[in-house]
């Protein structure tokens, strides 16, 4: 009985060491987006620094059915929820790096002046931007029909439990007691 109780100690030690390393070492997200005749993406996560295996997930999956209970349904308050995303969204980039963007689009509103318009609010993006390996961004503007495809490639790398204490204050902004 003594081995049993070392053993399973034991096993409990390691499986809290490897939660401790996913948690502490940097995850590694691929992300690719594709439009041609149809949306269609990939994406990909590598634990452990980007050394470990790469875990692959793509397509476009549909959520199973499930049937809701009746019951009471909580409201949530937009005055609370937005502010409090936005300072997630923030808290969250200046917590990810970008090892990798890369966007090869073209693009047409069907009106050559709207698509004129959007290129131009476009091109402090895409002339603005230095030259660099990481950040690759080709956009062409097709003025004569309305069209949408192309590619783009994201790839980060961030710490996830560096993402507990903006979750837990989303959380605690967004859903706690109101003050």
């Amino acid at each position: 009985m003594a081995g049993l109780g070392a053993a399973l100690a034991v096993l409990l030690a390691a499986l809290l060491g490897l939660t401790v390393l996913v948690l502490v070492l940097p995850l590694r997200i691929e992300l690719v987006l594709r439009k041609e005749a149809e949306l269609s993406f990939s994406a990909a996560l590598r634990p452990f620094g980007g050394i470990g295996p790469r875990i692959r997930f793509s397509g476009r999956r549909k959520p199973p059915e499930t049937a809701q209970k009746p019951g009471r349904k909580r409201r949530y308050d937009p005055r609370r929820l937005v502010p409090a995303a936005g300072r997630l969204a923030a808290a969250v980039l200046r917590r990810i790096r970008i090892r990798a963007l890369v966007l090869d689009a073209k693009f047409g509103l069907g009106d050559p002046a709207e698509t004129g318009q959007l290129y131009g609010m476009l091109a402090p993006l895409v002339y603005g931007t230095l030259p660099a390996r990481r950040l690759q961004v080709a956009v062409q503007p097709v003025f004569d029909r309305a069209e949408l495809s192309g590619r783009a490639e994201l790839d980060v790398t961030v710490v996830p439990a560096a993402l507990i204490v903006p979750a837990v204050r989303f959380g605690w902004d967004a859903f706690g007691p109101v003050r």
